[in-house]
């Protein structure tokens, strides 16, 4: 495995972990998941072009338009499936979920792509759903259901969109770099959120966040972009979509570190449970990373 190319996944899957805990911060306070997506995907469509200052400036060509809107929409369509399940659910349950997005992606490139799998990618499959099990057990005080579904249900939608977004981005950056793809991308995006306004306000929630919030929502942007332009040179470096989605699949372990060690700390700015549940969740996050290895091994890894 290339060095560097390790290094950018891991760097990747670290942002992702902490975006997606600043993110469910924020959501114990604002309490509409909606409005955290609708400020993020903002934020980040401002603060993204000062790539520009690092990069010479390059409008997309006519051939990578079509792929880039629809890795466009369908990113959208993810990140609601996204926010929806971090509102309902604990953070290092559904996050690492994201991992079988591989699987999901792996499976799509069969028909879109015209890629061939063996008998691994059916193994990984099992242990996907092995570890999605695992990983919908969340007690909680007061509740007698063990194995809350919604939550577990968005985010394995949300991978599957997330699957479809993964192959049109890497068909976009053969026409375009993957910074200025970012540009485009996370504006685009950003103007598709606003559609999000009258939602909003017909629930007659306010769009303003202020001080920690505004801070918190600045913080989970910030990560996200430093993710995703990660995922998007690995994409770039990589000769299909998967070693770059095994790589990043370690923010399921990262997130599950990060929010024990908080409640270890006496915090429950992002969840609270027990030990044994969080050491189910790190097996579980593990036993998707070794899955998605068993699968797609026998892929190419870097072109």
């Amino acid at each position: 495995m290339n060095v560097l190319l390790l290094l950018i996944g891991l760097s990747s899957g670290f942002a992702h972990s902490v975006y997606s805990a600043f993110s469910k911060a924020l959501l114990n306070r604002v309490r509409e998941p909606f409005l955290l997506f609708l400020y993020v995907s903002v934020i980040q469509a401002v603060i993204t072009p000062l790539l520009w200052l690092f990069v010479p400036a390059c409008f997309p060509s006519p051939e990578a338009w079509p792929p880039l809107l629809i890795s466009c929409a369908t990113c959208v369509a993810a990140y609601l499936f996204l926010y929806s399940a971090l509102h309902c659910g604990d953070v290092s349950s559904v996050m690492p979920i994201m991992g079988s997005k591989v699987i999901f992606a792996g499976l799509l490139a069969i028909p879109m792509l015209g890629e061939k799998h063996n008998w691994q990618v059916y193994v990984a499959a099992l242990l996907v759903a092995i570890s999605i099990a695992i990983l919908s057990y969340s007690p909680s005080p007061g509740s007698r259901r063990r194995f809350p579904l919604r939550p577990v249900a968005l985010m394995t939608g949300c991978a599957v969109v997330f699957g479809f977004t993964d192959i049109y981005i890497k068909r976009t950056l053969v026409h375009l770099d993957s910074y200025n793809f970012m540009i485009y991308y996370n504006f685009i995006v950003g103007v598709l959120a606003l559609g999000l306004i009258p939602y909003i306000r017909k629930k007659r929630i306010p769009l303003r966040l202020r001080g920690t919030d505004l801070r918190l929502g600045l913080y989970s942007a910030a990560a996200l972009v430093t993710a995703t332009l990660l995922f998007t040179v690995m994409l770039r470096m990589s000769s299909g979509v998967v070693i770059p989605n095994i790589l990043q699949a370690t923010r399921g372990i990262f997130i599950v570190l990060i929010t024990a060690v908080l409640t270890h700390r006496g915090s429950a700015a992002l969840e609270l449970q027990s030990r044994h549940v969080y050491l189910l969740r790190l097996l579980a996050s593990v036993l998707i990373v070794v899955s998605i290895w068993i699968a797609l091994s026998h892929f190419p890894g870097v072109s």
